[in-house]
């Protein structure tokens, strides 16, 4: 396929800001140039909007107007983005369900969305058939050949129209209206809706195609599109330049750059430890032999980025720090800066940043403070919980985001990482940051990975000890004693875990993060090696 040229919708009127109308603008000025390509399947501009338009006459008769929902338990595909976009075009909200939940919950994530219309694949339909309720679900659309799970679930074709026509919608879609919802890690907690607006959602894609992309830009993805990243670094850019979005339905560590150079990609999006994975893979001399110029590979050690770079040709590639709700705040650029160690970079121009401690009082730098952001413009931050009022305010606590994350603000103005506001141990008196012993503890040569957490204490309710679960490296087996020691000579001594466990894989959330609470509410294993047990004494 030749390079595409840009075609870039302008967003710098916020009543402009329509998901809709930036795709009939596509189709009409650029309807033959190729937006959406999965596999061997392509999809112009103009055929999207056709089929965009069938789909949303199809939820018009069912009902769905303006504001109302429309959930899909899908993998990534270019139907999925359809089914989105049609209800976007009805003014309407969608969500995609994590493709991994079953039974409770599943069951509980479908009652959360609260939709009427639900779109499953083929290949998930059969959990539907298991849950005791599908809460306000009323019809449900199977995407593929398989069997239906029920007599009342119908095929995705038979959801088209042959109305080819902008459907006529109750009401425009107002630039802060809802358009899409994702759900928050719940690294904390249950997961949340976190409300997307037009304005956010295009402001975005907008940023990102004038600071990544250059004509014949091809953006790929293979992450979950339960997930924003697919959307705000790959559908809507490619939409608001007139590019291509390439899609594919899931990561594989052995064929990714094959799937990369298949489409030409330009620009590479990799979360948690997707990149590392392919690091570890051993070097081929054709590595570099691909049309990739940008690369979010978050997060990356700094140290290791400019390796990344050396092996794969990849141009740029920055580290940032963002949240579901925001996605990036702070940027460490790819431009020549000696980022080091926990550096997280400076904010964005669009929002301010600053770092408070408990009673709401900004620190000052070398400070220890809760990251908290608001933006500069208007209709460019979430808009809030779905159906959680209560949180919402909790969370924008003085008008500000409070993210839940520490952090550090040194005298030139760049922010280090801390930790999670509640992901520390406090023991004797002392906070230990599980950032900090998990940095340690990764510069042992045979550690893959490490998760840090506390387990209450014997001694004082309010306190806990610490505790490590440990991925070795394949065919790599560590001593615990020799591990503690390790620890020992390169960080206080109280870093020193409590118990030590070795395990194979730790649970993890969809964005690759370790679920610490699991961890914590399990506390150590019997068979944990334990420190005061072993006799191991930590020299101070």
């Amino acid at each position: 396929m030749s390079p595409q040229a840009m075609n870039l919708y302008d967003v710098s009127d916020h009543a402009s800001r329509n998901i809709g109308k930036v795709l009939e603008f596509q189709a009409r000025t650029n309807g033959d140039a190729i937006w959406l390509w999965a596999g061997e399947r392509r999809l112009s501009f103009g055929d999207a909007e056709r089929a965009v338009n069938r789909l949303a006459h199809g939820l018009q008769a069912l009902g769905v107007r303006k504001g109302d929902m429309v959930t899909m338990l899908m993998e990534p595909s270019i139907e999925a983005v359809l089914v989105a976009f049609a209800a976007s075009k009805l003014g309407g909200v969608f969500t995609l369900i994590n493709t991994d939940y079953r039974g409770d919950f599943l069951e509980q994530a479908i009652a959360d969305a609260g939709a009427r219309v639900l779109v499953v694949d083929d290949s998930l339909a059969e959990r539907l058939a298991a849950l005791a309720s599908m809460g306000a679900t009323q019809h449900v659309f199977v995407h593929g050949d398989a069997a239906a799970p029920s007599g009342a679930a119908r095929p995705l074709a038979s959801l088209y129209t042959d109305n080819e026509d902008p459907p006529v919608a109750d009401g425009p879609a107002h630039w802060r209206d809802t358009a899409q919802i994702w759900w928050s890690s719940g690294t904390t907690g249950k997961s949340k809706g976190v409300m997307f607006c037009h304005s956010h959602l295009l402001f975005l894609a907008d940023m990102y195609v004038r600071k990544r992309c250059r004509p014949g830009a091809v953006l790929y993805s293979c992450t979950p599109m339960y997930l924003g990243v697919p959307w705000v670094s790959i559908i809507y850019p490619a939409l608001v330049a007139g590019l291509v979005a390439a899609i594919d339905p899931r990561f594989s560590v052995s064929n990714f750059w094959s799937r990369v150079r298949h489409y030409g990609a330009t620009n590479i999006h990799t979360l948690g430890a997707m990149h590392m994975m392919l690091w570890k893979q051993p070097e081929r001399p054709d590595d570099a032999d691909n049309n990739v110029r940008f690369a979010f590979m978050i997060p990356t050690p700094h140290e290791l980025v400019g390796r990344f770079k050396a092996r794969w040709g990849i141009e740029d590639m920055p580290q940032s720090y963002g949240t579901s709700e925001t996605y990036i705040l702070l940027e460490a650029a790819d431009n020549g800066t000696p980022w080091e160690g926990s550096a997280i970079g400076v904010p964005l121009p669009h929002v301010e940043v600053k770092l408070i401690d408990d009673d709401e009082r900004e620190v000052g730098p070398g400070e220890v403070g809760e990251i908290c952001a608001r933006p500069r413009l208007p209709g460019i931050m979430f808009s809030g919980y779905y159906n959680e009022p209560q949180r919402t305010l909790e969370t924008f606590n003085d008008l500000w985001y409070h993210t839940g994350d520490l952090a550090i603000r040194d005298e030139d103005g760049v922010f280090h990482f801390a930790d999670r506001k509640k992901d520390y141990v406090r023991y004797k008196g002392r906070s230990i940051s599980n950032f900090e012993v998990e940095a340690v503890i990764y510069q042992h040569e045979g550690v893959a990975d490490v998760a840090a957490y506390g387990v209450q204490s014997e001694e004082l309710a309010s306190e806990q000890e610490l505790a490590i679960c440990v991925i070795p490296k394949p065919g790599v087996e560590i001593d615990p004693a020799e591990l503690a020691a390790f620890i020992n000579d390169r960080a206080p001594y109280y870093f020193v875990p409590r118990f030590i466990e070795f395990v194979a894989d730790l649970p993890r959330n969809a964005h690759g993060r370790t679920i610490k609470n699991e961890l914590r509410d399990r506390g150590a294993s019997a068979g944990a090696w334990d420190r005061d047990q072993s006799g191991f004494r930590a020299r101070r």
